[in-house]
């Protein structure tokens, strides 16, 4: 039985991804309705682009949020991790271009909305926590990297037919 009680440390457990495809470090906060989450950007992230993560990217952190909230809900019912799919936003706002590398960001996750069917949209932010002092001035004053309104879909027997 895995701990549930923040800080949430090596959060993999609570995601249907493995390695390098787990973006994220900690969760840090849950609540019934939100998650924060916290991740760093290292020298080998799997989404570097020419040495900086696109600010775009962003949205794979803010959705693996949405992960690590509905895996905290399955593992507080006593259920498996079910697989969830990033559909798309309706809305995607970047106020940086990229994120340096050494960058440590928190996502917040906020459910807005949710159907029986396993549809849902989560009001999302990306912001950046700390980063080297060079790199501190490239980045927005307020911390504020990106803010979406994901649609996701976690099918309910967690397969795709």
């Amino acid at each position: 039985m895995h701990r549930l009680t923040c800080p949430i440390e090596h959060p993999a457990f609570l995601l249907p991804h493995s390695g390098h495809m787990v973006l994220i470090d900690r969760v840090s906060e849950h609540r019934a309705d939100f998650v924060r989450v916290e991740a760093h950007i290292g020298a080998n992230h799997i989404l570097l682009h020419n040495g900086v993560l696109p600010a775009s990217m962003g949205m794979e952190i803010m959705a693996q949020a949405i992960g690590a909230f509905a895996g905290i809900q399955a593992v507080r019912a006593g259920e498996a991790v079910k697989l969830g799919f990033l559909l798309g936003t309706r809305r995607l706002n970047l106020f940086a271009d990229h994120i340096p590398i050494g960058t440590t960001l928190a996502a917040t996750a906020r459910l807005s909305t949710q159907d029986a069917s396993g549809m849902g949209v989560f009001d999302c932010e990306l912001r950046w926590l700390d980063a080297p002092d060079d790199v501190r001035g490239s980045l927005p004053e307020d911390g504020l990297l990106a803010a979406a309104a994901l649609n996701v879909y976690s099918p309910k027997d967690g397969q795709m037919a």
